[in-house]
Parts: C-alpha cells; sequence; structure tokens
C-alpha cells in the first residue's frame, strides 16, 4: 500500500521504518529532512510531494496548530487517501482536523497511539482508532506493521482522541506519583530502588511504575517519552475536562510539577525527570545520577 508520513520524529520515524520493512510502497516528510533520511522510504521535500498518490496520510506531529499547518500544505494534493490522524492533539483540535478533512472531502481516522519510543522501535503501538467503517480495513492494514492491536471504538470523530486524553491522565498521574514515592524514600534515608522491590510481584504492584521508575532510579532520562510533551498532553487533558465539569486535581498538581522540571533545565528530557521538581535539591542530582557512576 502506498502510505506517506508526515513527522518522523522520535515515534513517526519508527513507525515509516516498520511500514517500510513491511513492504509498504512509503514516502516520508520531515522539517528537519535529515531526521526523515535512512528509514527506508522515500524523501520528499515537501508535504503536499509526500501525499501525492498515497492510500494512506499519517499525520505525527507535536500538537494540533503543527499538525494543522502541515495538513493544509498536504490535504489539497490528496486524491482518495484516507488521512489517519495520529499524533496527540486534544479534544478541541481533534474536532478542529475532522472539520478540516471534512473541507478536502476525505475520510479521517484519528487514531492516536498508546506507547512511547520503545513500543514504536518494537512495533507494539495501540492505536485508538475512530472512523468510517469503510476506511478501516485500509487503516488496519497499514496500523498492523507497527502496532500489538489495534483498538477501534466507533465511527464518531474524535473517540480516540478523547480516550487518549484519558489514558495519558493515569500515565502521567502515576509518573508524578513514582517520582514523588522516590524523592520521599530518598529524603527519608531510604534507598528508592526497595519501593520497587517491595511492589514487584504484590496485589498492589504497579507494572508503570517500574516502566518509569527503573530508568529514574540508573538516572537515565534520556527521552522516551520527553517532558515538554507531558506537558503538553496533561494540558489538554486539564483543558477538556474544564469542558465537563470534571474536577482533576492530580494533573492540576502534577502538570505545576512538570513545568517546574522544565523551569529547572529537564524540559527534553524524558518524563521521568519531573523527579527533580519533588526531590530537595541537595538529592536530586547528586544521589540518582551518581548510580550512573
Amino acid at each position: 500500500m502506498r502510505v506517506a508520513v508526515l513527522g518522523t520524529g522520535l515515534m513517526g520515524a519508527p513507525m515509516a521504518r516498520h511500514l517500510a520493512a513491511a513492504g509498504h510502497e512509503v514516502r516520508v516528510w520531515n522539517r528537519t529532512r535529515a531526521k526523515a533520511e535512512g528509514l527506508g522510504a522515500e524523501v520528499a521535500d515537501t508535504p503536499a510531494a509526500a501525499v501525492e498518490g498515497a492510500e494512506v496520510v499519517i499525520t505525527m506531529l507535536a500538537d494540533g496548530p503543527a499538525v494543522d499547518a502541515v495538513a493544509r500544505e498536504a490535504l489539497p494534493a490528496c486524491r482518495d487517501a484516507v488521512w489517519a490522524q495520529m499524533s496527540t492533539v486534544g479534544v478541541e483540535w481533534a474536532d478542529r482536523l475532522a472539520a478540516l478533512a471534512a473541507e478536502h472531502g476525505l475520510a479521517q481516522v484519528d487514531a492516536p497511539v498508546m506507547g512511547s519510543r520503545p513500543a514504536a522501535v518494537a512495533g507494539a503501538l495501540t492505536p485508538l482508532a475512530s472512523g468510517p467503517p469503510e476506511a478501516r480495513e485500509r487503516c488496519t492494514r497499514v496500523f498492523e506493521a507497527f502496532s500489538r492491536s489495534v483498538l477501534w471504538l466507533g465511527d464518531e470523530p474524535g473517540l480516540g482522541s478523547r480516550l487518549k486524553l484519558a489514558l495519558n491522565h493515569l500515565l502521567l498521574v502515576t509518573t508524578e506519583n513514582v517520582a514523588e514515592t522516590f524523592a520521599l524514600a530518598e529524603g527519608l534515608g531510604v534507598d528508592p530502588a526497595w519501593v520497587l522491590d517491595a511492589l514487584r510481584g504484590a496485589p498492589y504492584d504497579i507494572q508503570y511504575a517500574h516502566v518509569r521508575g527503573e530508568p529514574m532510579l540508573r538516572g537515565d532520562f534520556t527521552p522516551t517519552f520527553a517532558l515538554k510533551l507531558a506537558l503538553k498532553d496533561l494540558t489538554l487533558a486539564l483543558e477538556a475536562a474544564g469542558g465537563t465539569g470534571v474536577d482533576l486535581p492530580l494533573a492540576r498538581a502534577a502538570r505545576e510539577r512538570f513545568a517546574r522540571a522544565i523551569e529547572l533545565g529537564h524540559g527534553d528530557e524524558d518524563v521521568s525527570a519531573t523527579f527533580f521538581a519533588a526531590a530537595p535539591d541537595r538529592v536530586a542530582v547528586e544521589s540518582l545520577r551518581s548510580r550512573t557512576k
């Protein structure tokens, strides 16, 4: 199948690589061209050139405004393509982008993915997909190249984006909880590694605590999901909640901590770097980072 991938950053690049390896005819575009090279795909100079002749167009970009800007360049060149919008953009932008697809007469599938870069590299993402039935077979064939499963939620536009906000709320608040728990343990003179030891295999174990906590203990904040993007996603969840009358005090607290860690210079590091907002300065850098020495 002919597939265009617009955006080949941390997530889009491994997705494009899996698509090419699966035998699809892949054309890619990225604002920084070097990030689009070496993926086994043809590199286009513009979004419009990338989507010409494509049967499925994937957007995997940072946020709603970025998707909107690129789509406005690309969509006029689409002919009978399905637009798989796979970025995390929130409710308002999901609705705007669905309207943009309709303006151009294109079927759109809203399909943000669960999973960070390691899952993308392993081909184990989970698209949360909603869209017209006639687009499902085509998109499923494409999604299967980089996914462990595809969750189809219905025909209504934007269902995937709405579920993604709820799931991200769970994971990001859990990350902040783990960071604060480690900080508390260390502040009390207890090895925070014992926290995970005590959880392991118990009825109250939390798998995601190990996913984020183990790199935290190693002092490894290599981004699999950048803190600045996590802040964006929490903000989207809070904005969406505001329109429903739902109060999210844990999300507000986590957003404040994420923002503080970014102020301390950790925005491009992994979301687990929120630890540095929770821990006393005398402990955070000197103790956690020393674990790698």
